[in-house]
């Protein structure tokens, strides 16, 4: 069951039963890219950098097995939210992830997409400004490889507009993600 609870600091609602569930909804969604795909759940720090909006978040993702129509360096096809326990920013990504290396047990990669965030564009007390509601997502994430199906990895992910938008602060957060992939 999830509950919902309410900040009195803020008057807003925690995450709600019904971002979860479109949150659930859009990372399981069978779409049928090819047989194989990687999940992956994780917890980060969200807001590194400036702090302004701290605290932990949970991090959902699907990266697909590269269908046949897709571009060969157009890396494996991802689809993820990052949702903020504190209330603050979430974010549903889309985008490609490219491996960087795969040496004994330890892997890297890199990613880059969109996100769609529910922040602020501009700035307010208390809460950062991103200029856009649909901004550039970049990953970089190492690994070790538990088993031939699953992994721990450390990542670090940023969103902002690129200057495109005005004001550009981005969100940077860093965690722990684990990793399964399904055949």
């Amino acid at each position: 069951m999830i509950y919902v609870y309410y900040s009195f600091s803020k008057g807003k609602k925690m995450i709600t039963k019904k971002i979860f569930k479109i949150a659930l909804i859009f990372i399981f969604l069978p779409l049928n890219f090819s047989e194989g795909a990687e999940y992956r759940i994780g917890l980060s720090m969200h807001d590194v950098e400036r702090r302004v909006e701290g605290g932990p978040a949970l991090s959902i993702e699907k990266v697909f097995d590269r269908p046949d129509w897709w571009h060969r360096f157009a890396g494996n096809p991802h689809i993820g939210t990052q949702l903020s326990f504190a209330n603050h920013t979430h974010l549903f990504y889309a985008g490609s992830t490219w491996n960087l290396f795969n040496k004994n047990k330890f892997s890297g990669e890199l990613a880059f997409g969109a996100a769609i965030h529910t922040g602020n564009n501009e700035i307010k007390s208390g809460e950062l400004g991103y200029g856009c509601k649909v901004n550039f997502r970049e990953l970089i994430a190492f690994g070790y490889d538990i088993s031939d199906t699953q992994k721990i990895q450390l990542s670090a992910q940023h969103m902002s507009n690129g200057s495109l938008c005005d004001p550009n602060q981005g969100l940077t957060s860093v965690g722990l993600r684990f990793a399964w992939k399904i055949n």
